[in-house]
């Protein structure tokens, strides 16, 4: 059974057919391809020929031939006729050394509708804007949300309510091809891990050239276990001190920006909740997806504050937000988030029955002197509310 990603075909459907290039980013392997096959449905079912249009994918063997944007623009040539109007679809187009320049051929030369897809943000967002400035559309694909991954893991274990389902998320996080292994926690965790390496080698290593692969993957699983805390280079440093690895802040520095542009961690920058000031140290990390983090033999249950707020964290990137991390005096706000000119405060706990947490919890926000939302996520079942500030079910949210 394929997914079917409809909010990111509604996101796709106001470019079909424009002469703008579609780009869909994100992490490996978290259906980027399948939505490509998906938009292609969609468009025949409307109508669209298939006569003209290709489906490239630059992984598979069959295209080992086309190494550069020359060969490229010969093969797409050979097979479809330009002097028409032209759709291509071109799945993992980094694999192509200097793939935009084809591209802009093809926006040049043809009435051309374009869908690429790349798990690189350093080679996409570079090379597009140098030579197609003005000309794409970026959309960034994550893995399933807990909304797409509920039904179909209900599917795979019908008498699984929506709560038992979120236990599954929690562990094994949403990278779709789980559901082609019926979401059987042991293979989905054994997928996982064989994932992280793939990733880190060929999106990571390879795109940046790095010689040290042990000290990088140190550093991205130091990040990793420490998701949501607060770390500075010299912090990491230190700790692989300590492990008696040796390494410049520099250096920690480069390879957790190389891990950012692979989509598989996520850097948030903090800002004072009352000055409203950018703050230029102590920044947080988040991992792409809670699955992951198991797999690399972290324990999601018994960490479970830092994943809960780690999957918030990304669930607010899918629902389009700029996300912050804040601060007010000493205390620290979960995440400011701005869409539309609108701001809202998030606090994510574990439970906050306990009077002290709520007191903790609520008692930050309530610090904030403005009108803007401020919301308490956490797993109670009735969830409290305190002076204007709304406690809200965590997984009634992410169902929303």
């Amino acid at each position: 059974m394929v997914i079917e990603r409809l909010a990111y075909l509604e996101r796709i459907k106001p470019y079909v057919g424009k002469n703008i290039i579609k780009v869909l980013t994100g992490v490996r392997r978290s259906g980027k391809s399948t939505l490509l096959y998906l938009l292609k449905r969609h468009m025949l079912a409307q109508g669209a020929s298939e006569a003209n249009m290709l489906h490239l994918r630059f992984e598979s063997a069959q295209l080992a031939d086309v190494k550069n944007d020359k060969d490229l623009t010969q093969y797409v040539y050979e097979h479809i006729d330009p002097k028409k109007p032209i759709c291509l679809f071109l799945d993992e187009i980094q694999e192509v050394e200097h793939w935009e320049r084809a591209l802009r051929a093809f926006m040049v030369d043809c009435d051309a509708d374009i869908y690429i897809t790349g798990s690189n943000a350093s080679v996409l967002s570079s090379d597009l804007a140098t030579f197609i400035t003005g000309r794409y559309v970026t959309i960034e694909v994550f893995p399933l949300s807990f909304k797409e991954f509920e039904p179909a893991y209900r599917v795979a274990h019908p008498k699984a309510d929506n709560r038992e389902a979120f236990r599954a998320y929690v562990v094994q996080g949403g990278f779709p091809f789980q559901n082609e292994l019926d979401f059987d926690q042991d293979a989905s965790l054994h997928y996982l891990d064989d994932l992280f390496s793939t990733i880190l080698l060929k999106d990571v290593v390879k795109r940046n050239d790095i010689r040290d692969v042990d000290m990088l993957e140190r550093i991205v699983r130091y990040a990793v276990a420490e998701e949501g805390h607060l770390l500075t280079t010299k912090r990491i440093s230190d700790y692989l001190k300590s492990e008696q690895r040796k390494v410049s802040a520099a250096t920690v520095t480069n390879y957790l920006e190389a891990a950012t542009q692979a989509y598989l961690l996520y850097r948030v920058r903090r800002e004072d909740a009352v000055g409203k000031k950018m703050l230029s140290f102590n920044d947080k990390y988040y991992v792409v997806d809670q699955g992951l983090r198991q797999a690399l033999g972290l324990n999601n249950v018994a960490n479970v504050d830092q994943v809960l707020e780690g999957i918030v964290y990304t669930e607010l990137l899918r629902r389009g937000y700029k996300v912050n991390v804040g601060k007010v005096g000493d205390a620290e706000v979960d995440f400011i988030v701005r869409r539309n000119g609108e701001t809202e405060y998030y606090q994510v706990s574990y439970l906050v029955a306990d009077e002290q947490t709520r007191n903790r919890e609520f008692g930050v926000l309530a610090k904030i002197n403005d009108n803007y939302r401020k919301t308490v996520l956490s797993l109670d079942e009735f969830p409290y509310s305190v002076d204007g500030i709304r406690g809200v079910n965590l997984v009634d949210w992410l169902l929303e």
